[in-house]
């Protein structure tokens, strides 16, 4: 097999003749565009997300590990508007360097980690584009929800508590571990392979998601960082928020590094991909039954209030961090 464009798309991408396509993919992959039908009465959500290699992603990283990452970044992006995903477009751009036993080796491998990331979540390659240049991801996820129940940025009210799923911090703290040169803290080997994991494949709240649709108020995925995903919120709903540093969920691995460093992981870091979301005081008790039952978990950390911005709070006193999070320019 040569390793041209679409010899890679067909052999790699394409699913195999007897494959079962979902049957809300009128057309796939190997036409100029693909046809999908959405359900009725759902509306689609459309996301994109870019990974550059060197920025978004060590440019040593296993292939499989990227199209893992690749695509649950993206998922992530779909949970946090309560959303079920269905079909996802790739654009991929590998090195012009690049020989054709190295293309196909990376290529085999990553479409093996895209693939398995699919399956787990339940939604298809319908087309793309391949070419040349810097090593560069980019897919766009689309999905489907009712669009009265879709979770948006603009509905956090005052009084309505703020929580976000499972720990934070674990994503920044990873970069840690993947960088040798790093002093890598108290951690066992255990820990780093958590980290590690929690980098590689970090888990899109998708089911979170679909149950907030009745309870939140609004929700944001934690990419670049809790402070500025929780800004967007606060700037689309004209409210701000306070948040109790103490609060901030720490995973075990996060404990045993100095308290003030994985505090400042968890607000700015980001690469958590967990959910920061608000719920009214009134829908609290429909939140403890769903944790009650194991549905999701989650943290109260802080208040909606009147103002502007975040503000963060650490024994009554003001918490102040260098940065929000994460800045694309």
């Amino acid at each position: 097999m040569s390793a041209g464009e679409f010899e890679l798309i067909n052999h790699y991408f394409k699913a195999a003749p007897d494959a079962i396509t979902p049957a809300s993919v009128l057309l796939g992959i190997g036409d100029d565009a693909a046809l999908v039908q959405p359900s009725s009465g759902q509306a689609l959500v459309v996301a994109a997300d870019t990974l550059v290699s060197g920025i978004h992603f060590p440019a040593d990283a296993p292939a499989e590990q990227i199209g893992q990452r690749a695509l649950r970044v993206n998922l992530s992006d779909i949970a946090a508007m309560g959303a079920q995903p269905r079909w996802f477009t790739l654009a991929l751009t590998l090195p012009a360097d690049w020989g054709p036993d190295t293309r196909r080796e990376w290529v085999a491998e990553f479409s093996r980690g895209l693939k398995q990331c699919a399956d787990e979540y339940q939604c298809t390659l319908i087309g793309g584009d391949t070419t040349s240049g810097p090593l560069c991801i980019s897919i766009q996820m689309l999905g489907e929800v009712t669009a009265a129940k879709a979770l948006r940025r603009d509905g956090a009210n005052l009084d309505d508590f703020v929580l976000v799923t499972h720990t934070l911090g674990d994503g920044a703290a990873a970069l840690d571990v993947l960088d040798e040169s790093v002093v890598q803290h108290a951690w066992t080997e255990d820990d780093r392979a958590y980290l590690r994991a929690r980098y590689y494949q970090p888990e899109p709240r998708i089911q979170e998601g679909l149950l907030l649709q009745e309870i939140a108020s609004s929700a944001q995925d934690v990419s670049d960082g809790l402070l500025a995903d929780l800004e967007h919120i606060c700037q689309a709903s004209d409210v701000a928020a306070e948040i109790d540093v103490a609060e901030l969920p720490l995973s075990a691995s996060l404990q045993k590094v100095d308290v003030s460093q994985a505090q400042r992981w968890a607000l700015t870091g980001g690469d958590d991909y967990e959910l920061v979301f608000t719920v009214p005081e009134h829908n609290m008790p429909k939140l403890a039954m769903a944790q009650a039952q194991g549905q999701i978990q989650a943290t109260v950390i802080g208040r909606i209030v009147s103002g502007a911005g975040v503000h963060c709070e650490l024994d009554g006193a003001p918490f102040s961090v260098d940065s929000t999070g994460y800045r694309h320019f």
